[in-house]
């Protein structure tokens, strides 16, 4: 009976423990425990793991904190900071900021150079492209001169008569004939002139009533008139225009395919060929005005004359060859614009001096033909 009560006794006091342990309280207890434990050993790891310092160190650990201090109190206290210490620092710091603006403007001329050297960049690609572009038109140009050249080389040689400057004639009178588009037309001025003064010369009515300008015709009815006559020519389209002096200008402009070409003066009782021979039995010379686009067939027109040695001249002139002049050449005039004034008499020449060579006069120009 005895052993079974001790045997109790001892399973009661573990069951104590147990439930210690096992309860929340016990868990924190064994935690706590473990915990200390554990920084105890941590502890132990890092003195371990520590230098070891010595007095001297120590000591001079010491004297650099004390440094930094003071040197923290001197910051804090502008006014124990020396003017020596003061002006070095500033000079520091222009020289600093000197520094920096130096850097932002060697960076700026940086960017500049970039931006310059890519527009170079640009700009050579553009004349690349341009110089392909040109190799290829010159290649192509090369291969037309060679066979140009191959071409001139197969033609027969050309005789080409030299010019002969010379002076017409005096009793000579000029004959003026237009090549343009391949045609010969003949102008005759003095022929022209005859028309148009037949048709105005017998119109009494159209005389100005003003005593002032007696045998001028009035200015607003000869216009109607003239403005009439602008398509009566087959050869020539006319225009009219008055001055305010009232000379009245006349334009004469060829027709556009009017003409012969050297084919038509090639047969018989030619127009063309008729007037080159009126113009030698009357030992006048021939004037030919000759557009960039007909200079062959007047070489052409050109060697018909000098068969029936006429002298002949010419010179180039524009596609439209137009050709002015007034009509006062046949006494046709009109009344002036009543707000015309006449010009002011010009003032005499100077009368020259006794004393000085007087100026040579100069020659009148010479017709010369070719």
């Amino acid at each position: 009976m005895a052993r079974k009560k001790q045997n109790r006794g001892a399973m009661g006091s573990l069951d104590s423990l147990l439930d210690t342990m096992t309860n929340v309280v016990g868990v924190l207890i064994v935690v706590l425990i473990v915990t200390q434990v554990n920084v105890s050993s941590a502890a132990k790891r890092i003195r371990a793991n520590l230098p070891e310092v010595t007095v001297p160190m120590m000591m001079e650990l010491r004297e650099k904190d004390e440094k930094v201090q003071e040197r923290l109190a001197e910051l804090r206290d502008p006014a124990e900071v020396k003017p020596e210490e003061v002006e070095k620092a500033r000079e520091e710091l222009q020289v600093l900021v000197a520094e920096r603006k130096e850097l932002k403007e060697t960076e700026a001329r940086f960017k500049k150079l970039d931006l310059e050297v890519a527009i170079i960049e640009q700009k050579i690609e553009q004349l690349k492209q341009q110089w392909e572009a040109e190799r290829g038109q010159m290649a192509q140009i090369r291969s037309e001169i060679e066979e140009k050249e191959d071409d001139l080389k197969s033609r027969k040689p050309r005789l080409v008569r030299l010019p002969n400057p010379r002076v017409p004639e005096k009793e000579a009178r000029e004959v003026l004939l237009i090549v343009r588009g391949g045609r010969l037309l003949h102008f005759d001025r003095a022929a022209i002139l005859d028309v148009i003064a037949a048709k105005i010369r017998p119109r009494k009515d159209l005389l100005s009533r003003d005593p002032k300008y007696k045998n001028r015709y009035d200015r607003k009815k000869i216009m109607p008139v003239l403005e009439s006559l602008k398509e009566s020519n087959p050869l020539y389209r006319f225009e009219f225009k008055l001055h305010p002096n009232g000379n009245i200008q006349l334009d004469c402009y060829p027709r556009d395919g009017k003409g012969e070409t050297v084919e038509d003066l090639a047969k018989p009782r030619a127009v063309g060929i008729d007037v080159m021979n009126d113009a030698g039995e009357a030992r006048n010379y021939l004037r030919f005005l000759v557009t960039r686009d007909s200079f062959e067939p007047y070489i052409a027109m050109r060697r018909m004359a000098e068969k029936r040695q006429i002298p002949v001249g010419w010179k180039f002139s524009d596609d439209v060859v137009r050709q002015s002049f007034y009509l006062h050449e046949r006494k046709i005039r009109a009344t002036p614009d009543p707000d015309w004034k006449p010009a002011p008499p010009k003032p005499p020449p100077p009368k020259p001096d006794p004393g000085k060579n007087p100026p040579a006069k100069k020659e009148p120009t010479e017709d010369i033909l070719d």
